[in-house]
């Protein structure tokens, strides 16, 4: 592999639904940060944002999970189809770089979903503590 931009196109198609799923969760994840902040300006109002919690994020993040071992899959299969059409000697050489290109879809999708699972796990921690202070407090 020798840019990112190599990277990305071997994956195909799947990385760009992985991109999207990622962005749309980044976007969910930032909205979630206005309501936390927005909680401490007038509490009673934010309270039924923090308890109707996040379903779409961690939704999404299994979606592009989920795409990216369907790519691998289908990257696998691609690959077993393309090493059988070169000749025998060449088998170990061509079965080692498909195999290494087909888990490209998998690796975008593992890069994508920890630092949003980790977000969301940290957001979702905030928006209990301070559901639980507004309702004490309220």
């Amino acid at each position: 592999m020798s840019s990112f931009s190599e990277f990305y196109q071997d994956g195909g198609v799947f990385m760009h639904v992985i991109t999207v799923f990622a962005f749309i969760c980044c976007t969910q994840l930032l909205r979630r940060v206005g309501t936390i902040r927005r909680t401490f300006r007038d509490p009673g109002e934010q309270l039924l944002r923090l308890r109707r919690g996040d379903v779409l994020t961690p939704t999404l993040i299994v979606a592009g999970l989920l795409t990216g071992i369907a790519g691998t899959s289908l990257g696998w299969i691609e690959a077993n189809a393309a090493i059988r059409t070169v000749p025998f000697e060449h088998w170990p050489m061509a079965a080692s770089r498909g195999m290494q290109i087909a888990s490209y879809t998998l690796v975008w999708s593992l890069l994508c979903a920890v630092p949003l699972v980790l977000g969301h796990g940290v957001l979702r921690h905030f928006e209990e503590r301070l559901r639980v202070l507004i309702e004490k407090h309220a």
